[in-house]
């Protein structure tokens, strides 16, 4: 609490220029009923429940329907060209400038900057509101606003179909469900490289090959996604897979993990790999509900909604991240990242601040969000450990896949600011582009699956 406390009076002390911040829009209950008057989605508001237009100051556009059609320069099976490459800095946030800034950055970027005053920067570029998604998409989210709700503490979804569940969400839990069950196509396939530094010198990369299949985002009933990680590279952990099986009533059909080392290992129930489980694949830098940001369950936090979005300093459009003539090693230093190959802009953000139950114990028993209002992708997070001393923050750097239309993270980032390593992910630069629309099965997933294919499967 107190961090919020500080946090909001921050937020109106700032005398920058794009300050102007907007009240969010009042939703409908937990039940689904109507929301009162206010901005309308698909008119003031967008589908997603984002506010279409620009901020007062002009630093953040309208909503103009986002990349929703193929780039001119745009080749099927290579990597998305960026569309901004002509785009000039903006201007760049320095150690020495933190003070004036401070309201538009995460925890995490302000830990950054005072722990690497030397090396690390916040390099600022006109905000592009890319994300989109396609319009049978826009139709069920505009739908869902009146038929879905959530019920037993916010852990079951009802009513909802394909798009976002919560365009204008009344609380944290519905925005966490966004998050979820954000729009990334029906299926995904695709192969990047895992980097994980010791902060010294040494940056040890794996392979995994990642499949996902969201019968939620098809309309489809059963399951709302399944999810398969294998690892290709080393060697010697080749064919190391884990299966994850999403729900949206935990309390009547539970998410179902399994798990297999090495391509001949035995397929194991892995009902542990859930909240703050260390990942194996991401060096125990990450826990398992750091997956995708933010993976769930959500039985063991409380999450807090603020009533304001607010205009933050974000990455986004990480086109030349992604630049396929690249090599994780061409733009990954020791302690973090490259800034020259980072992008930040600002938009708006939801913020949800989590913090465990009371009676349970989590090794990060508190967290705050952001959340892009045009994609609900969780951009950045903030984790604190039992002291309450930041040791964890994430960052999703996000492209617009403009042939699909989707956005996506082209790398998940964690750092742990206890010990100075961290750890990339999803860097697919030496591998080709995600693949989208993949025919894939149920199941494909099944743990059956793990008795007879290996990683060629």
């Amino acid at each position: 609490m107190r961090r919020l406390f500080a946090t909001l009076i921050a937020t109106l002390l700032l005398s920058h220029p794009a300050q102007a911040q907007t009240k969010a829009p009042t939703a409908q209950s937990q039940a689904g009923q109507p929301a009162p008057a206010g901005p309308k989605l698909g008119e003031e508001l967008t589908a997603m429940g984002a506010i279409r237009a620009g901020n007062q100051a002009r630093s953040v556009p309208p909503w103009t329907g986002g990349l929703s059609a193929p780039v001119r320069e745009f080749e099927p099976g290579k990597h998305h060209p960026n569309p901004f490459v002509e785009d000039v800095l903006w201007f760049t946030v320095k150690a020495g400038e933190l003070r004036r800034y401070e309201p538009r950055l995460s925890g995490g970027l302000k830990a950054l900057l005072r722990r690497y005053p030397d090396s690390f920067e916040i390099r600022l570029f006109p905000s592009r509101r890319t994300a989109a998604a396609p319009q049978r998409l826009y139709d069920e989210s505009i739908a869902n606003a009146a038929r879905a709700g959530l019920s037993d503490n916010g852990l079951v979804l009802n009513g909802a179909k394909a798009g976002v569940p919560f365009p204008v969400p009344a609380n944290g839990a519905q925005a966490m469900w966004n998050h979820i069950l954000r729009w990334r196509g029906e299926t995904l396939s695709r192969t990047g490289t895992t980097v994980i530094s010791d902060g010294q010198r040494q940056l040890a990369t794996s392979v995994f090959r990642e499949d996902r299949l969201s019968g939620y985002s098809a309309g489809q009933e059963g399951r709302p996604f399944h999810y398969r990680r294998t690892q290709l590279e080393p060697e010697a952990e080749a064919g190391t897979t884990l299966l994850l099986q999403g729900t949206l009533d935990p309390l009547r059909v539970p998410r179902a993990a399994w798990f297999r080392q090495g391509e001949r290992g035995k397929p194991m129930r892995a009902a542990e790999f859930a909240h703050d489980t260390p990942d194996p694949a991401a060096g125990g830098i990450r826990t398992a509900d750091m997956l995708d940001m933010f993976s769930g369950p959500l039985d063991r936090l409380d999450f807090t909604l603020l009533d304001k979005r607010r205009e933050m300093y974000v990455p986004y459009n990480a086109y030349r991240l992604n630049a396929p003539n690249l090599t994780p090693r061409d733009f990954l230093w020791p302690n973090h990242p490259n800034p020259e190959f980072l992008r930040y802009e600002l938009h708006r953000v939801w913020v949800v601040e989590a913090a465990v139950k009371a009676g349970l114990r989590d090794a990060f028993p508190e967290r705050t969000y952001y959340l892009d209002e045009d994609s609900w992708q969780i951009l950045m997070a903030d984790y604190y450990d039992a002291e309450g001393n930041l040791a964890r923050y994430g960052e999703a750097h996000g492209i617009a896949h403009s042939q699909v239309p989707a956005f996506l993270p082209a790398m998940e980032i964690t750092y742990d600011l206890t010990d100075g390593r961290y750890v990339a992910s999803g860097l697919d630069n030496q591998h080709g582009p995600p693949v989208f629309g993949k025919p894939m099965k149920p199941e494909e997933f099944a743990p059956e699956t793990l008795l007879r294919k290996g990683r060629r499967q």
